[in-house]
């Protein structure tokens, strides 16, 4: 889910143990990242981060020990990051002009909340009835 100044943005329905992806365009060599974040053990965790050029702020292993970076098709991965999160803050800006992935759902955070804005990811358990009563 997606929430901004307390109020929700939006709310997927996500297993244990699918991913979603957030993306964006690199604010230095402007070219597309793509982080692929797990809900595991009701963390948020981290697993990769997929992007077409090295160097000028992009990951390397030596941020994420135990992480390795491989080339693709079309770039590099970073695979093996395994960071947990509680939840997380994205601050809205034209550039990188973030947006979250799962499954077809897409939500670009800066046409939901205009720049300039914080919008927190955070993935939590709601019972049905709680479901029901929200809408």
């Amino acid at each position: 889910m997606a929430e901004h100044n307390g109020n929700l943005l939006f709310a997927w329905t996500i297993n244990e143990g699918e991913r979603f992806e957030v993306g964006f365009m690199h604010s230095l060599n402007l070219s597309p990242i793509v982080d692929v974040f797990e809900w595991t053990d009701d963390t948020i965790v981290l697993h990769a981060s997929r992007f077409h050029t090295v160097g000028g702020g992009a990951p390397t292993p030596a941020d994420f020990p135990g992480s390795e970076l491989i080339q693709t098709d079309t770039g590099f991965e970073l695979v093996g990051i395994n960071l947990p999160f509680g939840s997380f803050a994205i601050l809205t800006q034209e550039i990188p002009n973030h947006r979250i992935s799962f499954g077809s759902r897409e939500a670009f955070l800066l046409e939901l909340v205009g720049p300039g804005e914080s919008v927190t990811i955070d993935v939590r358990r709601f019972s049905l009835a709680s479901r029901l009563l929200s809408f």
